[in-house]
């Protein structure tokens, strides 16, 4: 008993996935596709000289599709004629030989059924050949589109904004550190290093391996991080902190576009 009632699940499940699938066929269905938030491009042209001085290209795009990744790349491949094309050319082709053949077989062949036929033939591949043509053409505006509308910069732009990002998570990872020791006291290279990436794990529910020794060595040139006599780090308070690092470039910026503005 216990075997046929499986039997009859199983059943009920395939008539319920072959019904399920016939509705996807005739319905449309949303995918959840990963995308690249940012995608940095470094590549070098081939050359078939091997002393040859080669530039290096950067490019900067922005949301770019994993299954579309393939358009930030310099060399595209050209999508050629599909197995359907080829099959409407061959299908084609042998009705129309097979036509033409037939009728010079008979004894009265008419040569104007036979141009009609040959017109028919050559005008259907040529339909066919320039339908992919035009495909071909509205596929490379998509292409090209797509490439002006997801890409951010370019050669020094790029470098410029790497450069910027460099120094603003080194930035970010002195004020956590500098943060930690502030509200949680005293502590240790390796307790540093836990507790900074605790926070991060907590705020921001991510992983990560934080680098607390190029933090803690930039707080202790800035003179507001120190060691006591058992190696662990402490901080001077915020107050003093802010008056031993002074006005920084950002701030005479800041300032000086608030005086234009108000100029």
């Amino acid at each position: 008993m216990s075997f046929l009632n499986s039997g009859g699940v199983i059943s009920q499940l395939l008539a319920c996935s072959v019904l399920s699938s016939i509705k996807k066929l005739v319905s449309k269905t949303t995918i959840q596709e990963p995308t690249f938030d940012r995608i940095i491009v470094v590549y070098r042209r081939a050359s078939p000289k091997p002393n040859m001085d080669r530039g290096i290209y950067v490019k900067h795009f922005k949301n770019i599709p994993m299954a579309d990744l393939e358009i930030v790349l310099p060399e595209k491949k050209n999508p050629g004629l599909t197995p359907m094309d080829w099959v409407k050319f061959l299908a084609s082709a042998v009705v129309g030989l097979v036509t033409v053949f037939s009728s010079l077989q008979m004894p009265t062949a008419d040569l104007w059924v036979i141009f009609a036929i040959l017109s028919t033939v050559i005008g259907y591949c040529a339909k066919t050949y320039f339908t992919f043509e035009a495909n071909m053409a509205t596929y490379q505006n998509l292409i090209t589109q797509s490439m002006y509308d997801k890409q951010l910069d370019s050669g020094r732009g790029t470098l410029l904004h790497l450069c910027d990002d460099v120094i603003q998570q080194e930035v970010k990872e002195v004020i956590i550190s500098f943060f930690i020791l502030m509200e949680q006291g005293k502590a240790t290279m390796e307790d540093l290093d836990l507790r900074c990436e605790e926070l991060i794990k907590e705020e921001f529910g991510e992983s990560c391996n934080f680098d607390v020794d190029d933090a803690v060595e930039k707080l202790e040139k800035l003179k507001i991080v120190s060691r006591d006599s058992i190696g662990r780090f402490y901080c001077v308070g915020l107050k003093r902190a802010n008056e031993i690092i002074g006005v920084t470039t950002e701030e005479l910026v800041l300032k000086a576009r608030q005086g234009s503005i108000s100029a």
